[in-house]
């Protein structure tokens, strides 16, 4: 599990303001428990990172800064890489500052590759 802070750059609703506006915690299984703090405190709990980015990204305005290191992988009794533990992608912004609204994709080219050796 890692906590979070979702820091905020513009408020463009008014009510919570810019700067740490709420404290979160991302489960093992993706699950995500976040506190708005502030004159309004509220605790909500969601499925997962990215539904509270589709809610309050406000397109850019609001980042993700982690507060602990992305957990290592459990490890089973022979000291292998548990398979439950590859099914977990935690949401991963980019960079530490990265705007929650854009997750990492790969590059992938739109054009068919030639085969190896053709010319």
């Amino acid at each position: 599990m890692r906590r979070f802070q979702l820091v905020r750059f513009v408020d463009h609703s008014g009510v919570s303001g810019t700067g740490v506006v709420a404290e979160g915690v991302e489960f093992t299984d993706g699950g995500v428990a976040l506190h708005w703090t502030g004159g309004r405190p509220a605790t909500a709990v969601w499925p997962d990172l990215g539904s509270v980015v589709a809610v309050h990204g406000h397109s850019g305005s609001t980042v993700v800064r982690w507060l602990d290191p992305e957990p290592p992988p459990p490890l089973t009794a022979n000291g292998r890489v548990s398979r439950a533990s590859r099914a977990w992608q935690p949401y991963r912004p980019m960079g530490e500052w990265g705007s929650i609204g854009q997750a990492r994709q790969p590059v992938r080219s739109a054009q068919p590759q030639a085969p190896r050796g053709a010319r």
